[in-house]
């Protein structure tokens, strides 16, 4: 499933549209990596998480190109908003 998953992210031309290959890839592996952990977690992927995280990849690329934030800035918003609220804050400073 992951296989057919992987393909169908790097087929979706809208989830990099605007974005250097290097952005492209960042939120390409960023976003398969996290259908391997769902994947992990409960040994499928349902076809709803399938649209939402391209649906999710999308929105990242627009925000990304619309006001040249790096695709890595908001990955790692978005990855600090999920952590949990026990969790020791990473160590990275904020970038401007």
């Amino acid at each position: 499933m992951l296989e057919q998953l992987t393909e169908l992210l790097l087929e979706d031309e809208a989830l990099t549209d605007g974005l250097s290959d290097e952005e492209a890839s960042e939120l390409l592996g960023w976003l398969i990596g996290i259908a391997e952990s769902l994947e992990a977690e409960s040994g499928e992927m349902p076809q709803a998480y399938i649209s939402q995280l391209k649906q999710f990849g999308r929105e990242i690329a627009r925000i990304s190109s619309r006001y040249k934030v790096p695709v890595q800035e908001l990955i790692d918003l978005v990855e600090l908003a999920w952590e949990e609220p026990n969790e020791t804050l990473s160590p990275k400073p904020m970038r401007a």
